[in-house]
């Protein structure tokens, strides 16, 4: 699974179903239109017995053109003031989704064994594959088994899985669920499927209304049969023609998602298998679903609006064909190489209702750090880029797993759901010298904004002596933590955040970028939306930008002027090839301008950015020394950039 062509993938489909959407807008407002005329034929104030009715609907067009004009804008008005209403309430992430379907937040200090492996199996895979990691969710209220990622993009995103899904599977088939599911984050599957929100909700909100007039003309007809009836027919007509339009649109908007979830849903398979090296992982997890009493299904009436986000269909009502968000388990299973048949199928339904409401019997929360399998060393810039550019597999997941083995105990609870979070991510950028750190400290404590200065020097000489490649993962666990905190909290945190970075021009050049990555995460849960629309540049637009970005990570990754200049030309000519290239030049204030390179080029195209990292890794590895501050750096502009690094073990690379 390559990123990158994924994510041009999920551009074109864009385009492709906006298309569609427009056409489906056209033939509700022409069908509305007509609704219209037949209300209007039936008004009595209109054609009077002095006026002669017209015959036909040609004459019908031509005597109210003007009235027409003005319900098709109307109509068109309608709708975009609804989807634009749904996007508003959308903004704050895949959070509000799992919530307005029954959520609940959980971390890793829940009281529940099954929640507690759910968050645990969730860290591990963000920070297997270079992705913040997403808030988790739990439906309580849902028996079937199901699961989705919602969110604008990594920053934002949400992990949902049903109560159904967390008694029943094992923790293999959680896991390759949950890597389908990463999947559809890295492949930008959740931020089109999230932008599908809004103006399918406009559609649907037309059969709403119809729904609410044929009751309200039931009811008046209840009510009061002296009454004269040509109102009511008005509103019958009018109410049985928003009804059946909104059928229509319904079935358009179950069109469109099926158009670009089916074929979404075998490759994320396929990614959940390459990440797991398991299939029968999210094999099992699909035969389950088949042999459960409860299927797939969601009892929240909000399943129908996120049908297209959920791992298999969450709706009653059975639909094949061109209208069927999700393929039949069977041809999934095929897909995976499995087979699925009526025997296995029954003695899979007795088993299920045995283990149903007990933890897995055979199941383990913790992984034993000894226990993992050895990894093969980088070789040299194509392996790196290797790496890289296939995404992260199984080998990463469980270097993952003996990441977070080695954290302390004390540091990834707070971490992970503990009051002293804030605390926990200051000590990770404090400086490694005296002076420069008792300058951080005292920003610290002029602060205030309820932070422990004592506790984050605490934190730190726990830090002291950990490996290096702990930093990015222990942010990583932080940040949904971090995410909770008050809106006030949010805004001091980020104010004292910006006074460290540029603290008299001495931060490190890693500690600078570790808090640029924690200012854009604040900032981008903020505000997810915050990069949609933006124009995307060109390469050609680039160039000075470019230099900007390979002369630091050049000046910072080789040790003397030869290097770097070699280095940081070896880099740009792998990206421009023939073309000319501006010569080296790092300021003297180059985080103003680093700063302002990576907003610039965060703009440009997937592709191009693979091209970038790719370079970027070419002028790492000139000196054929992958040290991990380099790597470090790389991930972690990789990350500014919103292109997830897989982890690599720390015994590829010299300290």
């Amino acid at each position: 699974m390559n990123f990158f062509q994924q994510q041009e993938h999920a551009r074109a489909r864009t385009r492709w179903l906006l298309f569609i959407y427009l056409l489906a807008v056209i033939a509700i407002v022409i069908a509305l239109d007509v609704v219209f005329l037949l209300v209007k034929s039936f008004s009595i104030s209109e054609y009077s017995q002095s006026q002669a009715a017209p015959t036909d609907i040609r004459s019908w067009i031509e005597a109210d053109a003007g009235s027409l004009i003005m319900v098709s804008l109307g109509i068109i008005a309608f709708i975009g003031l609804a989807s634009l209403y749904r996007v508003m309430t959308l903004r704050g992430g895949g959070s509000k989704v799992a919530v307005a379907l029954g959520g609940t937040h959980v971390d890793a200090s829940h009281p529940d064994r099954r929640v507690r492996r759910l968050v645990n199996i969730v860290e591990e895979m963000a920070i297997a594959s270079g992705l913040p990691v997403p808030e988790v969710y739990v439906l309580e209220q849902e028996s079937g088994i199901n699961a989705f990622a919602a969110g604008h993009q990594s920053e934002d995103a949400a992990v949902a899985v049903t109560r159904g899904a967390l008694d029943i599977f094992s923790r293999d088939e959680l896991q390759g669920v949950l890597g389908h599911e990463f999947s559809h984050i890295l492949n930008g599957d959740m931020r089109m499927n999230m932008r599908l929100l809004g103006p399918l909700f406009g559609i649907m909100l037309i059969g709403l209304m119809g729904s609410i007039l044929l009751r309200s003309s039931a009811h008046s007809r209840v009510r009061s049969s002296k009454e004269s009836s040509g109102g009511m027919v008005v509103v019958l007509i009018l109410g049985l023609g928003l009804t059946v339009i909104g059928y229509i649109g319904q079935l358009a908007g179950r069109l469109i998602k099926a158009a670009i979830s089916r074929q979404r849903e075998y490759l994320a398979d396929a990614s959940a298998v390459q990440f797991t090296r398991n299939r029968d992982g999210i094999g099992g997890a699909l035969k389950k679903i088949a042999a459960w009493k409860h299927g797939s299904v969601l009892a929240d009436s909000g399943a129908e609006e996120v049908s297209h986000m959920l791992f298999a269909n969450g709706l009653q009502q059975q639909f094949s064909g061109l209208l069927a968000t999700h393929p039949p388990i069977t041809e999934r299973l095929q897909r995976l190489g499995m087979k699925f048949d009526n025997q296995e199928l029954a003695k899979l339904a007795v088993e299920i209702q045995q283990i149903s409401g007990s933890f897995g019997r055979n199941e383990t929360y913790d992984v034993n750090v000894e226990e993992q399998a050895a990894f093969s060393a980088v070789d040299g810039v194509a392996g790196f880029a290797s790496i890289y550019e296939n995404g992260f597999d199984d080998e990463s997941l469980q270097s993952a797993r003996s990441v977070l083995n080695i954290i302390p105990a004390r540091i990834r609870t707070e971490a992970e759901s503990g009051p002293a979070v804030r605390e926990v991510v200051l000590a990770l950028l404090l400086n490694d010298d005296a002076e420069i750190k008792a300058l951080q400290l005292n920003v610290i404590r002029a602060a205030g904004a309820g932070i422990d200065s004592q506790r984050v020097i605490d934190i730190r000489q726990q830090l002291d002596g950990l490996p290096q490649n702990l930093r990015l993962p222990i942010l990583d666990l932080g940040f949904p933590t971090i995410r909770h905190l008050t809106w006030q909290q949010r805004l001091d945190y980020y104010q004292l955040i910006e006074q460290l970075i540029p603290l008299d021009g001495q931060i490190s050049s890693f500690e600078y970028m570790l808090s640029r990555l924690l200012l854009q995460m604040l900032e981008e849960s903020r505000r997810p939306d915050s990069n949609s629309g933006k124009k995307q540049l060109k390469l050609t637009r680039l160039q000075f930008h470019l230099r900007t970005l390979f002369s630091v990570v050049a000046a910072f990754g080789h040790d003397n002027e030869t290097q770097v200049l070699r280095a940081y030309n070896a880099g740009m000519g792998s990206l421009l090839g023939s073309q000319q290239w501006p010569e080296y030049y790092l300021p003297a204030d180059w985080t103003t301008h680093f700063d302002a390179a990576l907003a610039a080029i965060d703009r440009a195209r997937p592709l191009i950015k693979e091209e970038i990292i790719k370079s970027l890794i070419v002028t790492i590895g000139f000196d054929n020394d992958y040290r991990i501050e380099e790597y470090e750096m790389l991930r972690v502009i990789a990350a500014l950039l919103h292109c997830p690094m897989p982890l690599i073990e720390d015994d590829k690379l010299k300290s």
